[in-house]
């Protein structure tokens, strides 16, 4: 027991040793947490960075449609033939339906005076009993927000 006490004497050179492995287990613990934190930080940055693109990509795909079809994405609903109703009624649910899957991804401000700015053509049949009966129903509670948004200005 003696000996014991003498190794691990203040001073001595085995205590001063056990105090620098504190420290450097202390330092690793340190670093290790430090490392596992920039990494959570970097996935975050990253998943944040790819639903921007895929939500891009979504509207992408739908600004392509209403470039094809532009009639319908900037209607005269007086002038639109019989048969370009349904298409026309197709269009407004593929926007809505781009709507919801781009909020799901990236609820932000920005998205929603988008997606406000481009359903503003298209508030006279959103407005109707007939949208609310049928496509209403399909859409995300996100998008029934910018409806609403859309339906008070």
């Amino acid at each position: 027991m003696k000996l014991l006490t003498v190794m691990l004497a203040p001073g001595s050179i085995n205590h001063v040793a056990n105090i620098v492995k504190g420290y450097a287990i202390a330092i690793g613990v340190v670093f290790g947490i430090y490392m596992v934190w920039q990494w959570w930080q970097t996935r975050v940055r990253e998943a944040i960075i790819d639903r921007t693109a895929r939500a891009r990509s979504v509207w992408a795909r739908h600004l392509g449609l209403a470039l094809q079809n532009p009639t319908l994405a900037q209607p005269n609903m007086s002038r639109l033939s019989e048969s370009d109703v349904p298409r026309y009624r197709v269009f407004v649910a593929s926007q809505l339906a781009s709507a919801d899957e781009i909020l799901a991804l990236d609820p932000s401000d920005q998205w929603r005076d988008t997606l406000l700015r481009h359903l503003v053509p298209h508030k006279d049949y959103l407005a109707s009993e007939d949208f609310r009966q049928t496509t209403l129903k399909d859409c995300s509670a996100e998008t029934r927000s910018v409806l609403d948004r859309l339906a008070r200005s």
